[in-house]
């Protein structure tokens, strides 16, 4: 009995003791740290689409969960988020220990994306709708081709050029009246000093181009308009220049690739068909060993409805513009929803990214596939006008849908986006690692320019004085 009574003291030893009897020992004594939630901002004022960072300072948490009053959220420890509207908002943060949950709240100020733009006059009632912009080959200055249409009075539809300075401050001049329908055009900067515009010409059932053309000091030398051709751009070709689209041809519309020289006179034509009856080549580009141009092949009919059957095209050619391959997408969304040869006039974007997948876009329909036109991604971006941009940053691209930039890797999926606000945006122009564009958008029943700027990963810059 005594053998047990020194065990059990010795059990008590061990147990410990308090005022209201036994307790165990605590092998894993409170440290002193009580849950605590805290963070801290990268900025407190932001622009739209300006990524703004998350410090988080919270002691005792075990989880994390920030709502960001935006309607997203993220369990991360340190998110960054960014905002497509302008606002104030507040930022909450919930700790939780296992046990019991801390919140800390904050509010940042996101300027409304407007702000950041500059806006070219345009008198009331009056719709101008952007075509195309670039980097004038010389003078290393941004241009935009813009179409300025009276709704109301009797001043007609007009086509102007705009140059911008360093400052961003343009000079425009006047290069033509629009004829028929139009929703795209190009320049080509010749040596000798001359400008080559050319305009889409259609009509339902009517395709052809407008050709205008002036010397460096705007003094007219003359224009061409013609109804069984188009051209969609062209692309250098030593001293020469490749005009792409396409040409009427024994009764039915070919991919035409002609050869300008450095006058711009005509020398050679590239005509190939492709698919059942009608096709086109809406953009081309140059990579290792020839070209590869995007298009679609359709039917074009004399009586309603004027197109049917339209598929997307991608060709392959080599230096000497003999074909290669050839790939025409069954499978798309547009089959159907281009009927008439109004619906060709736009942006056809192709572009070849650092490890050679390839992205093309065109009519809110965007396919990024390998070197040899296999499809890895495919997204349709209804609602989206034919006038939209695609630009390659290498191993990733961006594109502008109804109202959104979005950016994406060279597999094809997103990852940034932000509401920029315009609904009609022709092409993307980087220079000095900044991505500028100059865009329609619709406000009451009309169509205004803004000029705008954002970074790669899409943070809207600030253009105003």
């Amino acid at each position: 009995m005594k053998k047990i009574y020194l065990l059990g003291l010795g059990l008590i030893f061990l147990l410990g003791c308090s005022k209201d009897g036994l307790t165990l020992i605590d092998d894993n004594p409170d440290d002193g740290v009580s849950l605590k939630a805290c963070f801290e901002l990268s900025n407190t004022t932001l622009s739209v689409g300006e990524v703004l960072t998350i410090s988080n300072c919270s002691e005792g948490a075990t989880s994390y969960s920030f709502d960001f009053g935006n309607g997203t959220g993220s369990e991360l420890e340190n998110p960054s988020v960014s905002f497509e509207e302008g606002g104030t908002y507040e930022i909450t943060l919930t700790v939780y220990d296992g046990e019991e949950t801390k919140t800390q709240s904050k509010s940042v100020t996101v300027l409304v994306i407007e702000a950041s733009y500059l806006f070219p006059e345009i008198l009331q009632g009056y719709t101008g709708l952007p075509l195309e912009a670039g980097i004038h080959p010389i003078t290393g200055n941004i241009y935009t081709l813009e179409l300025l249409q009276d709704n109301v009075g009797g001043g007609g539809s007009k086509y102007y050029y705009r140059e911008f300075d360093e400052e961003l401050q343009y000079a425009s001049n006047y290069i033509a009246d629009k004829p028929y329908n139009s929703g795209s055009g190009f320049v080509n900067f010749y040596s000798s000093g001359k400008m080559n515009f050319v305009f889409s010409r259609t009509l339902g059932s009517l395709y052809g181009t407008q050709e205008v053309n002036y010397t460096s000091v705007w003094t007219l030398l003359n224009a061409i308009s013609s109804a069984t051709k188009h051209s969609y751009g062209q692309l250098p070709a030593g001293a020469d220049y490749l005009y792409f689209g396409t040409q009427a041809d024994g009764g039915i519309y070919k991919t035409a690739v002609e050869k300008r020289n450095s006058s711009g006179d005509a020398f050679a034509v590239t005509l190939n068909s492709f698919g059942p009856a009608d096709s086109m080549i809406g953009d081309m580009i140059e990579v290792d060993g020839g070209y590869v141009a995007y298009g679609a092949v359709f039917n074009k009919n004399t009586t309603l409805p004027y197109v049917t059957n339209y598929k997307p095209l991608l060709v392959f050619m080599d230096g000497d513009l003999n074909v290669t391959d050839h790939v025409i997408y069954e499978d798309s969304s547009l089959t159907g929803m281009v009927s008439d040869c109004n619906g060709f006039n736009g942006s056809y974007q192709l572009v070849e990214l650092s490890n050679g997948n390839l992205a093309m876009y065109a009519n809110g329909e965007l396919r990024v596939t390998d070197s040899e036109g296999n499809i890895l991604k495919e997204e349709f971006y209804e609602g989206t006008s034919n006038i939209q941009a695609l630009i390659s940053l290498g191993n990733s691209f961006v594109i502008s849908t109804d109202n959104y930039l979005r950016k994406f890797s060279a597999e094809g999926v997103q990852i940034a986006q932000v509401k920029y606000n315009g609904n009609y945006l022709p092409e993307i122009v980087q220079k000095d690692n900044v991505l500028y564009f100059i865009a329609g958008y619709d406000v009451e029943n009309e169509i205004k320019i803004f000029y705008g700027a954002c970074d790669s990963d899409l943070s809207i810059i600030d253009l105003t004085p």
